[in-house]
């Protein structure tokens, strides 16, 4: 296969080509690796070689533990281009991905997809072809985690691209241009548009402006959480977090708040995921659970919205969320608390719950079905029919 044109077919950038040109030379089979392909990335001449470079990953370093791996071969792929193994072919599906969230395509995107201990907000079912590969693994074994990996790609592309300016003007700039490579599209789009060229710049600068974020002192991360409590300037700061999948114990709060606050029930997951990336799924529950209870009304309703992006990480907290929509609905007097608090209701598994808990959901039913907003009547009259039988 000509790996160039292939690439160049998939718009994946020239670099992604070249490095698949250079692994197929490394390859020992008819399949092309991620070994194959963490060899090409080491010596690469750009982004992704330079990060390799401040990692202390050379080819007599990384060598041997890639040779320890081999006895394995990587699954083939049941489906696409067969000269790829499974796992090579789940990397080339997270490059565009990465270069888009870069705001540049080169190496370093290729890099970023083969990555050890990828982070899925909300994995779905487990496909045996996505587990690592070789070169994954490699660098697992090596101690390269994946926030020193990221760091190490938007250091190295930093010095290529600089950013010196202010964060006002830093965000300025991404929102003016923001349209054109937003990881967030606007309401009815699904691909950001292409990009003229001062987009194009604009967004090369990014990795510069996240490297900064990785080093933020008191001074910029009080910028940063204010930033987060305007509704323009939240989707810049969101961007940086998404980059560098950090988030300073500083930012925690106001990353949520502004789940919380965003009033459009999909582009909150944003906030949501954002937040989970950085700290894990426990502690960002714990604080919209808080929200949810003892906030105030405003706060209520966004947080249960919020919720639907941040699932329970266990079955305690399943129980404890039920609770809590449950008291809302119950206690509550504001109608936007009472409307979310149902439909919250209607999407969770009640034959999975206790006894108590069905009891108080039929003692809920039977109020909203009372209930002068037509909305609420319609939610309870649509619950009880899917719960037939399991409600007494």
């Amino acid at each position: 296969m000509d790996w160039s044109a292939y690439a160049h077919e998939q718009g994946l950038g020239r670099e992604v080509g070249e490095n698949l040109v250079r692994a197929k030379e490394f390859s020992r089979s008819p399949h092309l690796t991620t070994g194959d392909l963490l060899r090409a990335l080491l010596r690469d001449g750009s982004h992704a070689g330079a990060a390799c470079a401040a990692l202390e990953l050379t080819p007599e370093r990384v060598e041997p533990a890639l040779e320890d791996l081999a006895v394995t071969p990587e699954p083939l792929v049941l489906q696409g281009p067969t000269e790829l193994s499974g796992p090579l072919a789940s990397v080339i599906l997270h490059v565009q991905d990465e270069g888009n969230l870069l705001g540049v395509q080169s190496s370093g995107s290729l890099l970023l997809a083969l990555r050890p201990d990828r982070l899925d907000v909300n994995p779905g079912p487990h496909d045996p072809l996505d587990s690592p590969g070789h070169g994954e693994l490699a660098l697992e074994m090596l101690g390269v985690e994946r926030l020193r990996l990221r760091a190490a790609v938007l250091e190295a592309i930093a010095k290529s691209h600089p950013d010196t300016r202010d964060w006002d003007t830093r965000a300025e700039g991404f929102l003016r241009l923001s349209r054109f490579h937003m990881a967030y599209p606007y309401p009815g789009e699904t691909e950001p548009p292409n990009a003229g060229s001062e987009a194009a710049e604009e967004a090369a600068r990014l990795p510069a402006i996240a490297a900064h974020y990785l080093h933020a002192t008191s001074a910029d991360l009080q910028w940063l959480g204010k930033a987060l409590y305007d509704e323009r300037k939240k989707w810049f700061v969101a961007r940086l977090v998404r980059l560098t999948e950090l988030v300073p114990p500083e930012l925690l709060e106001p990353l949520i708040c502004a789940a919380i606050y965003e009033q459009d029930p999909s582009r909150n997951r944003h906030f949501v995921e954002a937040a989970v990336r950085g700290v894990g799924l426990a502690p960002v529950h714990e604080r919209l659970l808080w929200y949810m209870r003892k906030g105030e009304d405003s706060e209520k309703a966004g947080a249960m919205r919020a919720l639907y992006w941040c699932p329970p990480p266990d079955a305690d907290s399943v129980k404890e969320t039920t609770r809590g929509l449950l008291d809302a609905f119950q206690r509550e007097t504001d109608l936007d608390v009472r409307r979310t608090a149902l439909g919250r209701l209607a999407l969770i598994d009640w034959r999975a719950m206790d006894t108590e808990l069905r009891v108080r959901l039929a003692e809920v039913l039977q109020v909203a079905e009372a209930h002068p907003d037509v909305y609420i009547r319609h939610r309870a009259d649509a619950l009880r029919m899917d719960l037939r039988g399991v409600l007494s």
